[in-house]
């Protein structure tokens, strides 16, 4: 397992890896398929969006609708793999430590861009995109909170205060004020889903989210020359024209949408209609309209977005049931898909295989705890006679 985590970590391209051997399980029977709503989801999303392709004869939207299928075999190993509390944790502590590496690698990057003269660089360490992991490291701080309640002793907290720093130092060096308020959100959400709450853990969270404030101000402050009320209102209004451009796109293809890619290969037709040097062209950051759901409606229509809605509805509801059963996880699984939906607001995180990959894993731990999937503890004495293990 580490080293499908290792590729996952290091790189956006290494990450679908595990995901093709995913496949290659799949296709030769070595994995149990269950009939749940996220194999069901994913599944029927990978053949509307490859559907939505070839009638919009995409080639581009026709490839990249496999990447559901990606997800949909990823969703199945994990369904399968993650039945012990051990292997969750385990795998979480592995990424952790890893994403550790890439956050130092973020910082030497910033280092070294301002030591050649361009100390305004986004960091995008291992990532691609100085927003993607901006979302993945405040993953990892969540991860982290959740790390720390298990801890068995000092050292071990120690260190994970050591790696926080280093994760937090990485993240105000994305600059990237959505992933930034996603953070904020999430940790108020894991400190609402908590079972033990206190007046101290209040003040605890208020002054952790006081000084990541204050660090993330400065931050933009003396290296972008901005504030972070001024990053808000330029990333809007950067992005209000992309939104009305994609709405439009809805307008016209409301059912089918246009392809997975729609918006890289159309969008600059309707997000710069008033500008003729702009249209008919591929521009980069058009690769979604800069909102989940809008990226849902261009891509898929509003069959996709209901397929992808009908996932999430299913999906809360055994967030509901871990809530009832006073689940440990919970904290973690909801703040997650709190950052998934403040930042949502403004980017999609989907897009990118590291964090789509989260989503896709925290949705099967939660659908296996919920569901009464898990491996539960047994206890194993030893036959002296036969050498064989008993269940007692």
């Amino acid at each position: 397992m580490i080293y499908y985590i290792i590729m996952i970590v290091f790189s956006p391209f290494t990450a679908i890896i595990p995901a093709v051997f995913a496949v290659n399980l799949l296709i030769k029977g070595k994995i149990k398929v269950e009939m749940n709503y996220w194999n069901i989801g994913l599944f029927c999303l990978f053949i509307y969006s490859m559907v939505s392709g070839i009638v919009n004869k995409s080639i581009l939207s026709f490839i990249a609708s496999f990447g559901f299928l990606l997800y949909f075999a990823l969703c199945i190993f994990a369904q399968n793999y993650f039945v012990k509390v051990s292997r969750i944790n385990t795998v979480l502590k592995t990424t952790v430590y890893l994403s550790t590496i890439a956050a130092i690698g973020g910082i030497i990057e910033k280092i070294a861009f301002t030591l050649v003269g361009m100390p305004e660089h986004r960091i995008f360490s291992s990532f691609g995109n100085p927003n993607m992991t901006g979302a993945w490291f405040g993953n990892i701080i969540l991860i982290i909170f959740y790390l720390k309640g298990t801890k068995k002793d000092k050292s071990e907290g120690v260190t994970y205060n050591i790696i926080i720093v280093l994760i937090v130092i990485a993240l105000m060096l994305t600059e990237s004020s959505g992933a930034f308020i996603a953070l904020v959100g999430g940790i108020f959400i894991y400190y609402l889903m908590k079972e033990k709450k206190d007046f101290k853990g209040l003040i605890a969270i208020s002054i952790t989210v006081s000084i990541l404030a204050i660090l993330f101000m400065t931050v933009q402050n003396k290296v972008a020359k901005t504030t972070p009320i001024g990053e808000i209102v330029t990333s809007f209004n950067s992005r209000v024209g992309i939104w009305k451009g994609a709405i439009q796109m809805f307008l016209v293809k409301p059912i089918l949408g246009w392809g997975l890619l729609g918006t890289f290969e159309h969008g600059s037709n309707f997000i710069f209609k008033d500008d003729p040097t702009l249209q008919n062209k591929i521009i980069s950051f058009l690769i979604h309209p800069h909102n989940l759901w809008l990226a849902f409606l261009v891509g898929v229509g509003v069959v996709g977005l209901g397929i992808y809605l009908y996932v999430k509805l299913n999906l809360y509801r055994d967030m509901i049931k871990l809530y009832k059963q006073h689940n440990k996880l919970l904290p973690l699984i909801a703040s997650i898909n709190a950052m998934v939906i403040i930042q949502g607001i403004v980017d999609c995180t989907l897009y990118a295989p590291q964090l789509g990959i989260i989503f896709v894993c925290t949705g099967a731990i939660t659908y296996n705890m919920a569901n009464d999937k898990m491996i539960r503890k047994a206890r194993f004495i030893k036959s002296k006679k036969s050498n064989k293990d008993i269940v007692a």
